[in-house]
């Protein structure tokens, strides 16, 4: 018998503890019943105020059961309620960054900068990161932490160059192109579709002197990196590069929050740099900013310690989501 895949395991069980806690039936889809009907997807936080981080931002299946972002804002909202806590809890799950005395720390959901279109050349589909931490100290804004949130996907992403073409959604007419590194650093106006017919500045800022990235540890010949799983974490590095060159920020760091059941999602579906290991593949070209792997279970173990009053939370996070 073929073994049952994370993601399938997680669905069974998030049904399960729905119909457990409170969800009945007729509130779910008759055809795919680990999604909540729109009228009752609030249902998929702790709390059915924190719908209100998302708001207008709602991914496609923000009602399903599994949804990444609705785990984002169950895991992360306690801090966006208090600024106190988010300081507490950054010092013991982000030690990369230690605060002053005098730091706050807030907290965002699904948020793009102010002239993140701009800087990334991304005129539709703007790069959006899913939790958001800005340190400010006084009046001045000190740095950034995005987080991409995972919950049972089994990938961050894949370019749309990568992509075949379809009757309804026509994409790259050349996806050899997508198969030579050496071509699109040399000419990415020609070589990279998105640069081509979209204006997209990724390789602009990842060739800056400045830029977090050093692609020429990535031996030649070789097809492009970001084709496939790294596809996301590339975006959101640039992203965080663009920050710190267009304001105050004096940095901005990405970091990821994954489940630590999820190991399909850290699986590249080809190596690069000879590694299949999305962190490591990735951190292999940012060797200077290295993305870190936040578990979810110890940003809910340090709130839980930090403040009391979340102790329910804590419980309820960790049945439902087996942290």
């Amino acid at each position: 018998m073929a073994k049952t895949s994370f993601a399938e395991e997680m669905k069974r069980h998030q049904l399960s503890w729905a119909l457990a806690n409170g969800v009945t039936p007729d509130m779910l889809d008759a055809d795919r019943p680990w999604v909540l009907k729109k009228e009752h997807r609030e249902r998929n936080l702790f709390d059915p105020r924190w719908w209100r981080h998302i708001a207008g931002q709602e991914h496609r299946w923000a009602s399903a059961l599994n949804s990444s972002q609705c785990f984002a804002v169950n895991i992360f909202a306690p801090l966006a309620e208090d600024s106190d806590l988010a300081k507490a809890v950054w010092a013991r799950v982000y030690p990369n960054r230690p605060l002053d005395p005098a730091d706050t720390v807030t907290v965002g959901f699904e948020h793009i900068p102010q002239g993140a279109g701009e800087w990334l050349g991304e005129r539709r589909q703007k790069t959006q990161v899913d939790v958001f931490l800005t340190v400010r100290r006084g009046d001045a804004t000190v740095g950034h932490l995005l987080v991409e949130v995972k919950f049972t996907e089994a990938e961050f992403g894949e370019c749309r160059g990568a992509k075949p073409s379809t009757a309804k959604r026509p994409g790259n007419p050349d996806r050899s192109r997508c198969l030579d590194l050496g071509a699109i650093l040399a000419n990415p106006s020609d070589q990279c579709w998105l640069v081509e017919t979209e204006g997209r500045r990724y390789w602009d800022i990842m060739s800056s002197p400045t830029s977090s990235f050093e692609l020429d540890r990535i031996a030649l010949p070789s097809p492009c990196p970001f084709r496939h799983g790294l596809y996301q974490l590339m975006r959101n590095r640039a992203l965080a590069d663009a920050i710190v060159a267009n304001t105050e920020a004096d940095w901005a760091d990405v970091a990821v929050c994954l489940h630590p059941q999820n190991a399909a999602c850290r699986v590249l579906s080809e190596p690069v740099g000879g590694d299949e290991d999305v962190i490591r593949a990735f951190n292999s070209i940012v060797p200077n900013n290295p993305v870190p792997a936040i578990d979810p279970g110890a940003v809910v173990q340090a709130i839980a310690d930090e403040n009391t009053t979340w102790t329910k939370w804590a419980a309820t996070m960790q049945t439902r989501y087996e942290l």
